[in-house]
């Protein structure tokens, strides 16, 4: 089952650090912080760095997400590509 929990603007660039920013308030909003165990998203280079800045964010917070491991590309858009 899927569920959309967040649609907010980003304002600014769309730079991982500020999606990473948007991204960990909807965590803190709905008590998700803990929950988090992998990141879908398509290939754009600013996905990387909003997964390298999530991964230190849980770092800092001692929780356990390891954003090498917890990124997986999205299927439709890898084959797209192709």
């Amino acid at each position: 089952e899927e569920l959309l929990i967040d649609f907010c603007e980003i304002i600014g660039e769309h730079s991982g650090a500020n999606l990473a920013k948007a991204v960990w308030n909807t965590l803190e909003l709905y008590g998700l912080r803990n929950w988090l165990m992998a990141v879908i998203c398509d290939n754009a280079s600013n996905n990387d760095t909003l997964l390298q800045a999530l991964g230190e964010k849980c770092a800092d917070e001692g929780i356990n997400f390891s954003n090498k491991h917890s990124y997986i590309h999205c299927l439709p858009h890898v084959i797209h590509l192709a």
